[in-house]
């Protein structure tokens, strides 16, 4: 084997490399986020990297040809939207999607964010919003005299105020889908927005237009599955002891080779 070969093997170990140590960055970020609401979990994908990609100097004299294999790089990384486990919660304004579909709340630039995270809080004025105070869209403000409230799987929002015997309906919250949800961007803290490989949202009340239904008193919990993370975790950790492995054999024939030479 000579001299470039061993470069060339050192380049695909590299290439191994970074694909095991971004493989478990992601698997760390799914564990480290297992009791999210409505967290969902991350896979990275990876894809062949063959020789042309490969620069002249590394290709030139190694008898390689351009559609051999020459290592690997990470291609995307994709969101997993499955449905989580719904938990049950004794505070009345949390709120699970079962089924497809997001909670659209305003950002402070005035764009629209999507979120499963269910959890709100009322205001000061009576409006639903997150626990990081971005509001619901469509916003509704319940009347100062509210003595009860129900939000109905189909998102009517039923209000009963003082003096009154029956609730009567104040507004009906939408979900969004997106035909594509893994092409939307994630802004951080349970956020996406769309994009132009999301498309562009569907918008209509729960139970319609293939929306999930909205369960109250629930929240959807992580769809981070803990014992295949820590499976997947381990392999990866033994995938990359043993290209580190490849690394120091190739450095040491590497070095005998140069000795020779000076010989």
């Amino acid at each position: 084997m000579s001299s470039v070969s061993l470069n060339v093997l050192l380049h695909v170990s590299r290439t191994g490399l970074q694909a095991q140590q971004t493989k478990m960055n992601v698997l760390a970020h799914n564990i480290s986020n297992i009791n999210t609401t409505g967290y969902k979990s991350m896979r990275a994908e990876f894809q062949e990297l063959l020789d042309g990609r490969l620069t002249d100097e590394l290709r030139e004299g190694s008898n390689r040809v351009s559609s051999e294999a020459a290592g690997v790089r990470l291609s995307a990384t994709q969101r997993l939207f499955e449905q989580g486990q719904l938990e049950m919660s004794a505070y009345p304004w949390d709120l699970a999607i079962e089924g497809d579909g997001f909670f659209q709340v305003r950002l402070p630039d005035g764009s629209v964010g999507y979120t499963r995270d269910g959890s709100f809080r009322l205001d000061g004025e009576g409006r639903l919003v997150t626990a990081d105070g971005y509001m619901l869209i469509p916003p509704f403000a319940l009347p100062p005299d509210t003595e009860d409230a129900m939000v109905t799987p189909e998102g009517v929002v039923m209000v009963r105020r003082r003096g009154e015997t029956d609730p009567v309906p104040l507004a009906t919250i939408t979900l969004a889908r997106f035909t594509n949800p893994e092409g939307l961007d994630d802004s951080g803290d349970n956020l996406f927005r769309q994009t132009v490989a999301s498309g562009n949202p569907v918008v209509a009340p729960p139970g319609t237009w293939g929306m999930g239904h909205l369960v109250g008193h629930a929240l959807e919990k992580s769809n981070v599955d803990l014992a295949q993370e820590m499976v997947d975790l381990i392999s990866t950790q033994r995938a990359y002891t043993l290209i580190i492995h490849v690394l120091q054999a190739s450095d040491e024939m590497l070095g005998m080779a140069n000795q020779m030479r000076s010989a």
